[in-house]
């Protein structure tokens, strides 16, 4: 008990102290309390659940969908290209079969098709590196979270020269 001499600071401090070890009990009794409960009882019927949380596990998935995009950034060459057409297959395979199809649509339509049309007359490689690539590009947009083996085989043959093949 505080004393009438006692500054109230220091009073309320200690309230505030004792609160929150209260809070921290009651979180550990109820962990310790979810952890040996058996699993059974931890599922909810469907029936007898409020009607706002039926469905809500794909509402989350949806959501988590949504917010696991990966959009490349701006890419000035063809060997930035690459390894960003390579990044988008590699994130976006990373998520599973629920959010695959979405973010790589998302990142393939934010990088687009290789600029081919820029290096028609070049003779320096670039041609044949832009056609190797947008045959990557297409691959990835019909590829299935469970193959993309395959469109990784076709950018990782891909030789981009050494200089890049910056766009003009």
């Amino acid at each position: 008990q505080a004393s009438l001499a006692e500054d109230p600071r220091s009073v309320a401090t200690k309230c505030a102290g004792r609160a929150s070890a209260i809070r921290m009990m009651r979180f550990a009794l109820l962990a310790l309390a979810l952890a040996s409960a058996p699993a059974s009882s931890l599922k909810v019927d469907p029936a007898s659940a409020p009607h706002a949380l039926v469905g809500a596990s794909s509402n989350h998935e949806a959501t988590l969908c949504n917010t696991a995009k990966h959009m490349p950034k701006k890419v000035d060459s063809l060997a930035e290209y690459k390894d960003e057409a390579s990044g988008c297959l590699t994130w976006c395979g990373s998520l599973g079969d629920k959010c695959f199809e979405g973010c790589l649509s998302d990142c393939i339509g934010y990088l687009k098709a290789p600029p081919c049309a820029g290096f028609v007359l070049d003779q320096n490689g670039c041609n044949d590196a832009c056609t190797k690539l947008n045959d990557g590009f297409t691959c990835l947009k019909s590829v299935k979270a469970d193959a993309t083996e395959t469109c990784h085989l076709k950018l990782g043959q891909t030789t981009v020269p050494a200089k890049g093949c910056p766009y003009r």
